[in-house]
């Protein structure tokens, strides 16, 4: 355990290590975050008289904000489904980062609640023991449950299978299985929850609507996956983190669906209220009409509305979707759409009349905008860091073992590498080195089998001469540089000096290749386990 502990610090000091643009970029939400503390400690001193919620309308910017981001949160489960119950292998590479996505939007969910209730102190209220939680009796209290509960159970599944990838083993599914099966409905249950807190008030006749729970979860499958789509692209471009386009393009389909699911939910909860034309059709009224002369929110959810409607067409279509250029603006769009329907479009109207049949315009203050700032600059922070903490152990830079492990290629190797066939074509043998910045290509037969191998120093020579018309098998050298994945550490140094190359391709019983080790994995695997 001590070692662990140890181990983990070590691993923490990734956060401090970058190039120029990470300390730029680790310095601006720095920044942002402390310009949101010092307006959220004006409203700690002075109230919640600074921003702009009164009682007519008691939720604003912040509780739209959180709405928004629970749907971030609970998003993740559609990678989860893929990756573990149906072990999409592209998919279930990144899942990982998915994760760790819905750790960071939760933890800004709880402190956009935190900001909501202007005294820190009330949470003691709904604490357990501490004070009257109420459970199960309040929805409030449910809330609690499933926000913390989610948050713990991504916590856990994703810092164990950081572990063992630190230590070069695999994660047991014996372990998490069970965690990950009772993610899948917890991540339903945190957006159903935050519906049903909307829904339950029944003097609010805008939200007390049966289809708000699955508007919500149809939404949410929407801008969440949005977001990772974005993150992915620059996860991969900014790290040796390698992600499939398979991968990408399959989640932008499982959008397109969810998009087609909320776009009808909404057209039903629309024609509803309009057809029967009752009093209680006076919040959508006001949202997309204006009411009484009232209409601010009138051109931003028009806009909302159209960039909905675009950015599923956008991704209905396999030639837009598996286009880099309209697929990024599709993402755009539907996050920004789903973060206006879902966040002041759905809080501000439900207190439109209020119960007196007042209307009160809300609009947030600087005061509200700043926190929230700090706020999503604290998730992104938060993100940053975690990524800096995940990425090399997930690469395989980052590997802890003790004296007394048997070490072998498999426990070092990286699973990055180029994968051709003796027919590829050598431009695009060289476009595959150059995107993944490796340093060699594993050649494989119809079977996947290892039958040679094109290092960069050919490629180079290959760009500089003439490419036209030759193919990977006019340029492939014999696989000599191959190792079984069971060959311990101390071989393998001996192996490389041998081949003459600084790369080795690790290969199964059959002899498909499974990764690569470079002499600096033997290196640092090696001064890893002198420190021990």
């Amino acid at each position: 355990m001590i070692q662990t502990i140890r181990n983990f610090f070590i691993a923490l000091r990734q956060i401090a290590v970058g190039d120029k643009k990470y300390y730029l970029w680790v310095s601006l939400l720095s920044f942002l975050v402390l310009l949101g503390a010092s307006a959220y400690i004006s409203q700690l001193n002075r109230g919640l008289i600074v921003t702009a919620m009164r009682d007519q309308v008691s939720w604003g910017l912040y509780i739209s904000n959180f709405t928004f981001l629970v749907g971030v949160a609970a998003a993740a489960v559609l990678l989860v489904v893929p990756a573990y119950l149906y072990n999409f292998k592209p998919i279930k590479e990144i899942v990982l980062f998915g994760e760790l996505l819905a750790i960071s939007a939760i933890t800004m969910c709880i402190l956009f609640i935190m900001a909501d209730m202007g005294q820190p102190l009330r949470v003691w209220h709904i604490l357990p023991i501490i004070g009257a939680m109420n459970f199960p009796a309040s929805l409030l209290a449910w809330d609690v449950v499933v926000l913390n509960g989610y948050l713990a159970i991504n916590t856990a599944i994703a810092f164990y299978v950081l572990y063992r990838l630190s230590i070069g083993k695999e994660y047991k599914m014996s372990v998490i299985g069970p965690l990950i099966i009772l993610s899948i409905p917890w991540a339903v249950s945190i957006h159903t929850v935050t519906a049903f807190l909307y829904n339950g008030l029944s003097s609010r006749p805008f939200w007390n609507a049966s289809i708000l729970a699955p508007r919500f979860l149809a939404s949410a499958f929407c801008s969440g996956p949005a977001i990772m789509l974005i993150l992915f692209q620059i996860i991969r471009k900014l790290s040796e983190v390698e992600i499939d386009n398979k991968a990408i393009f399959k989640i932008a389909e499982l959008i397109a669906y969810a998009m087609g699911i909320n776009l009808f939910l909404l057209g039903a909860e629309i024609f509803k209220e309009f057809y029967s034309g009752s009093i209680h059709s006076a919040p959508i009224e006001y949202l997309y009409f204006g009411l009484h002369g009232h209409n601010k929110l009138v051109p931003w959810m028009w806009f909302a509305t159209t960039m909905n409607i675009t950015a599923f067409f956008l991704f209905m279509f396999p030639k837009t979707r598996e286009n880099f250029t309209t697929l990024n603006m599709a993402c755009l769009f539907v996050v920004t759409g789903v973060y206006i329907e879902k966040g002041m479009g759905l809080i501000i109207p439900g207190f439109i009349p209020d119960t007196l049949g007042e209307i009160y315009e809300y609009t947030p203050t600087m005061q509200e905008i700043l926190v929230t700032i700090g706020i999503w600059a604290s998730g992104a922070l938060l993100y940053t860091f975690l990524l800096k903490l995940a990425i090399p152990v997930y690469t395989g830079k980052l590997r802890f073992f003790s004296k007394a492990q048997i070490v072998v290629a498999r426990d070092i190797m990286s699973r990055r590498m180029a994968l051709v066939h003796p027919e590829t074509p050598v431009t695009d043998l060289i476009r595959q080195m150059i995107e993944k910045h490796l340093s060699g290509a594993a050649v494989v037969d119809e079977n996947n089998r290892l039958v040679g191998a094109v290092s960069d120093t050919d490629a180079i020579s290959l760009e500089i001469g003439e490419t036209a018309g030759k193919t990977t098998a006019d340029v492939m050298k014999p696989p000599s540089a191959a190792v079984l994945q069971d060959v311990r550490i101390q071989d393998l140094g001996k192996i490389l000096a041998a081949s003459g190359t600084n790369l080795l391709f690790v290969v199964d019983g059959d002899g498909q290749p499974l990764g690569t080790v470079a002499g600096s994995d033997v290196l640092n695997a090696l001064e890893n386990i002198r420190q021990e």
